[in-house]
Protein backbone atom coordinates (compact mmCIF):
# COMPACT_ATOMS: atom_id res chain seq x y z
CA UNK A 1 0.00 0.00 0.00
CA UNK A 2 2.77 2.39 0.98
CA UNK A 3 4.71 1.70 -2.24
CA UNK A 4 1.57 2.34 -4.31
CA UNK A 5 1.04 5.67 -2.57
CA UNK A 6 4.65 6.69 -3.18
CA UNK A 7 4.32 5.74 -6.84
CA UNK A 8 1.13 7.82 -7.13
CA UNK A 9 2.82 10.85 -5.55
CA UNK A 10 5.77 10.47 -7.91
CA UNK A 11 3.43 10.38 -10.89
CA UNK A 12 1.63 13.52 -9.72
CA UNK A 13 4.92 15.36 -9.24
CA UNK A 14 6.03 14.35 -12.72
CA UNK A 15 2.71 15.51 -14.18
CA UNK A 16 2.89 18.89 -12.44
CA UNK A 17 6.49 19.30 -13.61
CA UNK A 18 5.29 18.74 -17.16
CA UNK A 19 2.60 21.41 -17.01
CA UNK A 20 3.29 25.07 -17.59
CA UNK A 21 1.70 27.78 -15.45
CA UNK A 22 -1.36 27.99 -17.74
CA UNK A 23 -2.13 24.29 -17.43
CA UNK A 24 -0.94 23.28 -20.89
CA UNK A 25 0.81 19.93 -21.16
CA UNK A 26 4.27 19.78 -22.66
CA UNK A 27 5.09 16.84 -24.91
CA UNK A 28 8.47 15.16 -25.50
CA UNK A 29 10.83 16.67 -28.05
CA UNK A 30 10.56 14.36 -31.10
CA UNK A 31 14.23 15.00 -31.93
CA UNK A 32 16.45 14.78 -28.81
CA UNK A 33 19.47 15.68 -30.96
CA UNK A 34 17.92 19.03 -31.94
CA UNK A 35 17.42 21.12 -28.82
CA UNK A 36 16.82 24.78 -28.05
CA UNK A 37 17.16 27.37 -25.30
CA UNK A 38 15.95 30.92 -24.75
CA UNK A 39 18.83 33.24 -23.91
CA UNK A 40 19.60 36.90 -23.30
CA UNK A 41 22.67 38.99 -22.57
CA UNK A 42 22.39 42.35 -20.83
CA UNK A 43 25.26 44.83 -20.39
CA UNK A 44 24.84 47.87 -18.13
CA UNK A 45 21.07 47.76 -18.45
CA UNK A 46 20.99 47.29 -22.23
CA UNK A 47 19.81 44.04 -23.83
CA UNK A 48 22.00 42.98 -26.73
CA UNK A 49 20.17 42.56 -30.02
CA UNK A 50 21.05 39.20 -31.57
CA UNK A 51 18.27 39.39 -34.16
CA UNK A 52 20.64 41.29 -36.44
CA UNK A 53 21.44 39.59 -39.74
CA UNK A 54 25.15 39.28 -38.93
CA UNK A 55 24.35 36.79 -36.16
CA UNK A 56 22.18 34.50 -38.26
CA UNK A 57 23.38 31.11 -39.44
CA UNK A 58 24.71 31.15 -42.99
CA UNK A 59 25.84 34.80 -42.89
CA UNK A 60 29.60 35.35 -42.93
CA UNK A 61 31.06 38.19 -40.90
CA UNK A 62 32.21 40.13 -43.96
CA UNK A 63 28.58 40.10 -45.19
CA UNK A 64 27.54 41.33 -41.75
CA UNK A 65 29.70 44.47 -42.02
CA UNK A 66 32.62 43.09 -40.04
CA UNK A 67 36.24 43.70 -40.92
CA UNK A 68 37.22 40.07 -40.60
CA UNK A 69 36.55 37.53 -43.33
CA UNK A 70 36.48 34.63 -40.89
CA UNK A 71 33.36 32.46 -40.79
CA UNK A 72 32.53 32.14 -37.10
CA UNK A 73 29.11 30.56 -37.27
CA UNK A 74 28.95 27.07 -35.83
CA UNK A 75 27.35 24.48 -38.07
CA UNK A 76 25.58 22.71 -35.20
CA UNK A 77 24.97 25.61 -32.78
CA UNK A 78 23.45 28.81 -34.10
CA UNK A 79 20.62 31.32 -34.56
CA UNK A 80 18.37 31.57 -37.59
CA UNK A 81 15.00 32.80 -38.94
CA UNK A 82 15.87 36.33 -37.71
CA UNK A 83 15.07 35.14 -34.18
CA UNK A 84 17.79 36.40 -31.86
CA UNK A 85 16.71 34.86 -28.57
CA UNK A 86 16.45 31.12 -29.33
CA UNK A 87 19.66 29.18 -29.81
CA UNK A 88 19.56 25.95 -31.81
CA UNK A 89 21.82 22.99 -31.07
CA UNK A 90 21.95 20.14 -33.59
CA UNK A 91 24.52 18.03 -31.75
CA UNK A 92 24.51 17.02 -28.07
CA UNK A 93 27.16 18.26 -25.67
CA UNK A 94 28.05 21.61 -27.23
CA UNK A 95 28.63 24.42 -24.72
CA UNK A 96 27.54 28.04 -24.35
CA UNK A 97 31.19 28.95 -25.04
CA UNK A 98 30.91 27.41 -28.49
CA UNK A 99 27.65 29.25 -29.07
CA UNK A 100 29.19 32.60 -28.06
CA UNK A 101 32.11 31.91 -30.38
CA UNK A 102 29.60 31.39 -33.19
CA UNK A 103 28.50 34.99 -32.62
CA UNK A 104 32.06 36.33 -32.55
CA UNK A 105 31.95 36.64 -28.75
CA UNK A 106 34.19 35.00 -26.14
CA UNK A 107 33.80 34.42 -22.41
CA UNK A 108 36.70 33.33 -20.21
CA UNK A 109 38.22 34.15 -16.81
CA UNK A 110 35.26 36.32 -15.86
CA UNK A 111 35.51 38.49 -18.99
CA UNK A 112 33.32 38.67 -22.05
CA UNK A 113 34.62 40.07 -25.32
CA UNK A 114 31.93 41.15 -27.77
CA UNK A 115 32.07 40.81 -31.54
CA UNK A 116 33.04 44.51 -31.61
CA UNK A 117 36.09 43.86 -29.42
CA UNK A 118 34.74 45.44 -26.23
CA UNK A 119 35.65 43.66 -22.98
CA UNK A 120 33.55 43.49 -19.82
CA UNK A 121 35.07 41.85 -16.76
CA UNK A 122 34.27 40.68 -13.23
CA UNK A 123 30.67 41.85 -12.80
CA UNK A 124 28.91 39.03 -14.66
CA UNK A 125 26.01 37.09 -13.21
CA UNK A 126 24.44 34.03 -14.81
CA UNK A 127 20.97 32.61 -14.32
CA UNK A 128 19.57 29.35 -15.63
CA UNK A 129 15.80 28.98 -15.27
CA UNK A 130 15.82 31.90 -12.77
CA UNK A 131 18.43 30.18 -10.56
CA UNK A 132 21.76 31.98 -10.18
CA UNK A 133 24.93 30.02 -10.74
CA UNK A 134 28.62 30.72 -11.16
CA UNK A 135 29.09 32.37 -14.57
CA UNK A 136 30.49 29.75 -16.92
CA UNK A 137 30.48 29.51 -20.67
CA UNK A 138 31.17 25.79 -20.31
CA UNK A 139 27.53 25.20 -19.40
CA UNK A 140 25.80 22.60 -21.59
CA UNK A 141 22.16 23.62 -21.75
CA UNK A 142 19.16 21.37 -21.37
CA UNK A 143 16.32 21.58 -23.87
CA UNK A 144 14.08 24.59 -23.14
CA UNK A 145 16.49 26.22 -20.68
CA UNK A 146 16.27 29.97 -20.13
CA UNK A 147 19.79 31.38 -19.86
CA UNK A 148 20.56 34.94 -18.78
CA UNK A 149 23.99 36.58 -18.70
CA UNK A 150 23.92 40.04 -17.14
CA UNK A 151 26.67 42.56 -16.43
CA UNK A 152 26.58 45.42 -13.94
CA UNK A 153 23.07 44.57 -12.77
CA UNK A 154 21.49 45.20 -9.37
CA UNK A 155 19.12 42.64 -7.88
CA UNK A 156 16.21 44.80 -9.08
CA UNK A 157 17.69 44.88 -12.57
CA UNK A 158 18.07 41.10 -12.55
CA UNK A 159 14.46 40.61 -11.52
CA UNK A 160 13.25 42.83 -14.36
CA UNK A 161 15.49 41.04 -16.85
CA UNK A 162 14.31 37.61 -15.72
CA UNK A 163 10.71 38.74 -16.18
CA UNK A 164 11.54 39.62 -19.79
CA UNK A 165 12.98 36.21 -20.62
CA UNK A 166 11.19 34.60 -23.54
CA UNK A 167 9.61 31.14 -23.63
CA UNK A 168 9.96 30.31 -27.32
CA UNK A 169 12.47 27.44 -27.26
CA UNK A 170 9.63 24.98 -26.74
CA UNK A 171 8.07 26.05 -30.06
CA UNK A 172 11.21 25.01 -31.95
CA UNK A 173 11.55 21.83 -29.89
CA UNK A 174 7.88 21.02 -30.65
CA UNK A 175 7.19 20.46 -26.95
CA UNK A 176 4.41 23.09 -26.63
CA UNK A 177 1.94 22.17 -29.40
CA UNK A 178 -0.52 24.89 -28.35
CA UNK A 179 1.95 27.46 -29.78
CA UNK A 180 1.69 25.92 -33.26
CA UNK A 181 4.37 24.58 -35.58
CA UNK A 182 7.82 26.13 -35.89
CA UNK A 183 9.26 27.29 -39.21
CA UNK A 184 10.68 24.49 -41.33
CA UNK A 185 14.33 23.78 -40.58
CA UNK A 186 16.94 21.96 -42.59
CA UNK A 187 18.47 18.92 -40.95
CA UNK A 188 21.91 20.24 -39.96
CA UNK A 189 23.47 17.46 -37.95
CA UNK A 190 26.60 15.47 -37.31
CA UNK A 191 26.27 12.15 -39.19
CA UNK A 192 26.94 10.33 -35.92
CA UNK A 193 23.88 11.96 -34.30
CA UNK A 194 21.39 12.43 -37.14
CA UNK A 195 18.21 14.47 -37.00
CA UNK A 196 14.97 12.71 -36.17
CA UNK A 197 12.31 14.03 -38.51
CA UNK A 198 8.88 14.83 -37.06
CA UNK A 199 6.21 12.20 -37.90
CA UNK A 200 4.41 14.43 -40.40
CA UNK A 201 7.64 14.67 -42.43
CA UNK A 202 8.00 10.91 -42.83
Amino acid sequence: MRSSFIALVACLIALVAYLDHRGYTYVPNPDPNHTHADFAIWIDGEKLDFAQRKYMSGVSWDEGSHDTEDEYHHEHLHLHDDVGHVLHRHKPGLTIAEFLESLGFAFANGCMRTDEGKRYCDEWRMFVNTEEQEPSAEYVFVDMDQILFTYGATDADVQAQLEQMTEDACLYSRTCPWKGDPPDENCVADPTVPCVLPPESL
